[in-house]
């Protein structure tokens, strides 16, 4: 923890080198992917930028670490700071800081930003969880996600920013791995660079990231209200399930797709706001984990990608004597007897599943036979359909 007197000296110390600092050029501003929180507990939550002057190319950052200062306040305008304090940010993490803040008031706004490279952050605002067991007459939350950069402007994100809400939960496909235009969708609402093929490199998905995250309305999103981060199939690679990729172990072995999913893994943390358990091991992340609201709620996001089974029948959409067989799984069983005993314990009057899975059955109209084309590296590949997953 820095002392007032520190930080606002490191400031000054900051403005006064303007023009050349840590490597970067200071008129480049380096929070151009705006500031996110979130895990929100009622003692605290997590607050999180990327030092990123150039996104789409790397971030455009020196390969030494830079410190990021950090201030949390009771008011916007931040004449009372209840927290402040300095982290580096490394190149192997991307430049990402993620600062967990513990010892504040429940069922209340914070307000946080960033200084590093002679610039300022954005303003974002945070929001602890009522304390354990309190009453809580309402929790307002949105639930969002899928949201493909190509496909349309996002709008709903900007009315859920100016709705101010009390958490907000992030099912998954934050971004989607592949760039194609498919004649079933229709025509681009705005076309991805034609150097960003399908990801499949750490350096593929942080630069994806960073694209997406350069959305306004999505940053104005992650500024409104702390985010409870899940992930689907988009964030690794379509239709992927456990250690299988879409095409299959006769295709893509599974010791390739999980060097895969662990770049992918690694560039998800980097980018979202969650705390430090959830630090990939590799190709595994811990990510299922529940959020208590009070008395009135429990909210358990799940894990439908790493435990699952694979899809049956040859297509998600299929009805087949494989798709039927009990040994078949979602969560897996240690999944699956976790949420059990969370719901056995609970006293709450509503139990959240924040999860991805349709519950029902889905008719599509394309038939299984439909082929499909994607583009890997610059190279048109067909396959069959597999399921949709959003």
């Amino acid at each position: 923890m820095l002392s007032r007197r520190q930080l606002v000296a490191g400031l000054a110390a900051g403005a006064a080198t303007a023009g050349h600092i840590g490597g970067v050029r200071a008129a480049a501003y380096p929070f151009s992917l705006g500031v996110a929180s979130g895990d929100p507990a009622p003692d605290g939550f997590i607050i999180w930028t990327r030092l990123a002057p150039d996104p789409f190319n790397g971030g455009g950052m020196p390969a030494n670490p830079v410190d990021v200062t950090w201030e949390v306040a009771a008011d916007e305008g931040f004449r009372t700071v209840v927290g402040y304090g300095a982290a580096p940010a490394l190149p192997q993490s991307a430049h990402t800081i993620h600062v967990e803040l513990g010892g504040l008031e429940p069922q209340r706004d914070y307000f946080y930003r960033f200084t590093a490279l002679g610039a300022r952050s954005p303003v974002g605002r945070a929001r602890t969880l009522p304390a354990a067991g309190a009453a809580v007459a309402a929790f307002s939350f949105a639930s969002i996600g899928c949201q493909r950069w190509e496909h349309g402007y996002y709008t709903a994100f900007r009315d859920v920013a100016d709705r101010a809400l009390d958490a907000i939960f992030h099912y998954g496909d934050y971004i989607y791995e592949f760039a194609h235009q498919r004649a079933d969708r229709g025509v681009n609402v705005r076309e991805m660079p034609l150097d960003f093929a399908e990801c499949t490199t750490l350096a593929d998905y942080r630069n994806r990231y960073a694209l997406y995250k350069s959305d306004p309305d999505l940053q104005a999103a992650h500024h409104s209200a702390p985010f409870i981060m899940s992930f689907d199939d988009h964030e690794v690679d379509n239709d992927w399930a456990g250690d299988h990729s879409a095409w299959g172990y006769d295709i893509v072995p599974a010791a390739d797709f999980l060097r895969r999913r662990a770049a992918a893994f690694q560039a998800w943390y980097e980018h979202m706001p969650v705390r430090a358990a959830l630090i990939p091991r590799g190709s595994d992340i811990a990510m299922y984990r529940r959020f208590d609201i009070g008395a009135l709620a429990r909210l358990c996001v799940l894990d439908t990608r790493q435990y699952r089974s694979p899809q049956p029948c040859g297509a998600g959409w299929a009805i087949c004597d494989e798709a039927g067989d009990p040994a078949r799984t979602m969560l897996g069983s240690a999944q699956e007897d976790w949420l059990q005993r969370e719901l056995r314990a609970s006293r709450a009057p509503w139990n959240v599943l924040a999860q991805q899975v349709i519950m029902m059955q889905r008719r599509r109209n394309r038939p299984p036979e439909a082929p499909e084309t994607i583009w890997i590296n610059g190279t048109p590949r067909r396959r069959r359909a597999t399921g949709y997953s959003g």
